[in-house]
């Protein structure tokens, strides 16, 4: 063990010393603490916040790395505490087990007398809270009691930490509701952070949803501007799970909508009133179609938020009820001339959305996007971000509607393989080729060639967008699944987590359609289930799934590692796993009872997020439409589970 007793004083020659002196793979606890000390050195802090950040990443023991840095997560000085912080949260996000003890001191330290140390413990959780919610499950029933608190000050932080959680933990968080109430009735307290959290408790306790709505719904007229924000984006969220509060929420927006804006800031609520009632659109259209008139007349909005944000909401609403808005899609194919950037943007990618939904209008809103595309570099020269940006979108447009109207596509089809060759538009436009080629392998075969020839591109993220164009190409047409199965199997090892991941993805894909490809495949993926990237780790399990699905004996073998993938330390890792095992539960009668007892047993464990429960539930919802009588939850209970996760920012 090193004691560093002979390092120097000064710190940027002790930073020397200590790169060439410590390994940081095998970092003794000396090692770790001369680093944190250099902390609170001005010359030499960067190169020991690059130092510790590299150990935190690489040492076997990352409970001595969190102990070390704990006495700096709560510094008089700013900057050392925030990259103190700032290393805890990468070390969170591969091993929160390292830092139990450092949560256990920073609730302690909640209460403490000295205000620095109070404030920054409260700063410092409620940062790792939101990265990292599971960290601070244990200690809920602390933080309701911070609600009763004499101190105002402590009660408004133990709203806004039970908001940071809200989202993935609203049973846990529960038992405040009455608490939360009583204070959104009281004048003389902060509420601002209050709809998160109670929209949703509300969620998962159906009898506290009347007074939650009515208490929001005062909310919404609010002085404080963002409040206003925040309830009008939670009502919707309730409304959508409450169907028998829409008619009054669906008013109160559209008051809200119509208002007369006394201040720019009000225009903000007005435009998130406006993005809400699409959000309930989409879900419960006929709570919206018959007021269509008055969020139409928001398109002559003054403020291009709101104008923005009401060509989103005819976007989304187009998506289940298109007859309702063909009317409007001469006026939005016009509005493309609005001189605002963020009005044309949403106008691309809604009429993307209405013309996938209406094979009707399809084709005049092809032509209009084909003229703007071209049209782009003369209307705004001077911008050259917003140039590539929009042909960006207009592309992705193209694809979303090639992937219900392919044939509309057959005029700039061409263009998109020319595409291929450009410079920051090969990305997208092999995007919009596979999603034409999933449906129409045939109006895409002239562009496979230089699809293929992009697997081994320079940039990653071409390589990334021709292995998943391919790969659902290939799915529909063996001759190009033949042709690009051992280049994919290649790109499985590629340097960036990207090309491994849509690798493993394409596979995947083309394994559905071909049991062979399935089981040559799979011993390939497998070792991706264990990458160090969470997203390669998220790819590789969904492809396994559907390499089990196709071949009973794949599903045998990769059904260990499926299961593991249930106690990833990343929730997109666990819900990926939680896809593959329902798939291939469903699949085979035999892996039934299996998949089922290992996801029932997740969905018990009280601290899983409330994301990956839903992923559970949909799993079992699919073992049980095709084995009745392995999962023994009913479905409405199952369903409950799936409703509750409505995600609060989802568009």
């Amino acid at each position: 063990m090193t004691d560093h007793a002979d390092a120097p004083d000064d710190p940027e020659r002790r930073v020397e010393y200590l790169r060439e002196t410590v390994d940081p793979a095998t970092a003794t606890d000396d090692d770790i603490d001369a680093w944190c000390e250099l902390l609170a050195e001005r010359d030499a802090r960067s190169p020991a916040f690059d130092a510790l950040r590299e150990i935190s990443a690489v040492h076997r023991d990352g409970r001595r790395v969190a102990a070390a840095i704990q006495p700096y997560v709560v510094h008089e000085n700013k900057r050392v505490w925030e990259n103190a912080t700032e290393i805890l949260v990468g070390l969170a996000l591969d091993d929160p087990d390292a830092l139990e003890a450092t949560i256990d001191f920073l609730v302690e330290t909640l209460d403490a007398d000295d205000d620095h140390r109070r404030e920054t413990a409260w700063s410092v959780l409620v940062e790792l809270a939101e990265v990292k919610p599971v960290l601070v499950h244990s200690h809920v029933d602390e933080i309701i009691g911070y609600l009763d608190h004499d101190d105002v000050w402590l009660r408004r932080e133990a709203i806004g930490l039970l908001a940071a959680i809200s989202d993935v933990y609203p049973e846990a968080i529960a038992p405040a509701s009455d608490e939360l109430l009583t204070i959104s009735r009281d004048e003389s307290e902060d509420v601002s952070a209050l709809p998160g959290p109670l929209n949703r408790i509300a969620l998962v306790r159906p009898d506290i949803v009347r007074p939650v709505v009515e208490d929001v719904r005062d909310m919404l007229t609010d002085e404080v501007v963002h409040l206003r924000i925040a309830a009008a984006t939670s009502l919707a969220t309730i409304a959508i799970a409450y169907p028998d509060e829409l008619p009054h929420v669906v008013e109160d927006l559209l008051t809200l909508a119509e208002e007369d804006p006394e201040t720019r800031h009000l225009d903000l609520a007005r435009s998130t009133a406006v993005r809400s009632l699409g959000r309930i659109g989409t879900e419960h259209p006929d709570a919206v179609v018959p007021e269509l008139d008055r969020l139409v007349a928001k398109l002559d909005d003054e403020n291009e938020q709101v104008r923005s944000s009401a060509v989103d909401a005819l976007g989304h609403i187009a998506t289940v009820r298109p007859a309702a808005v063909r009317p409007c899609v001469e006026n939005l194919v016009a509005m493309l001339e609005d001189k605002a950037e963020t009005v044309q943007f949403s106008l691309v990618r809604a009429l993307g959305k209405i013309a996938a939904a209406d094979s009707e209008v399809a084709p005049l809103v092809v032509e209009a996007l084909d003229e703007w595309f071209d049209r782009v570099e003369v209307v705004n020269r001077y911008r050259d971000d917003f140039e590539y940006t929009m042909r960006w979108s207009i592309i992705d447009a193209f694809g979303r509607i090639g992937a219900s109207h392919p044939d509309v596509l057959e005029p700039v089809v061409d263009d998109l393989r020319g595409f291929l060759a450009e410079d920051g538009l090969a990305s997208n436009a092999a995007e919009a080729l596979g999603e034409i080629g999933a449906v129409r392998p045939d109006a895409v075969r002239s562009a496979v060639a230089d699809l293929h020839a992009l697997l081994a591109d320079d940039n990653c993220t071409n390589r990334k967008s021709a292995a998943v164009a391919l790969g659902k190409i290939g799915a529909v047409d063996p001759d190009v699944a033949s042709l690009v199965v051992d280049d994919l199997q290649t790109l499985l090892d590629d340097d960036r987590h990207y090309g491994r991941a849509a690798a493993a993805e394409a596979l995947g894909t083309i394994a559905t359609a071909d049991s062979d490809v399935a089981s040559r495949v799979s011993d390939d993926i497998q070792p991706l289930a264990n990458d160090d990237h969470h997203d390669v780790r998220s790819a590789a399990l969904e492809a396994l799934g559907k390499t089990g699905v196709s071949d009973p004996d794949t599903a045998s073998l990769v059904f260990d590692d499926l299961q593991a993938g249930l106690h990833d330390v990343d929730p997109k890792v666990r819900s990926s796993a939680a896809n593959a095992l329902g798939v291939v539960g469903a699949a085979h009668r035999e892996r039934a009872p299996l998949a089922t007892d290992a996801l029932r047993s997740r969905l018990e464990r009280d601290d899983e997020y409330l994301s990956v429960r839903s992923s559970i539930a949909e799993g079992l919802q699919s073992i049980k439409l095709s084995h009745p009588g392995v999962v023994q939850r009913t479905s409405t209970e199952l369903q409950a589970h799936i409703d509750a996760a409505i995600d609060v920012g989802r568009e």
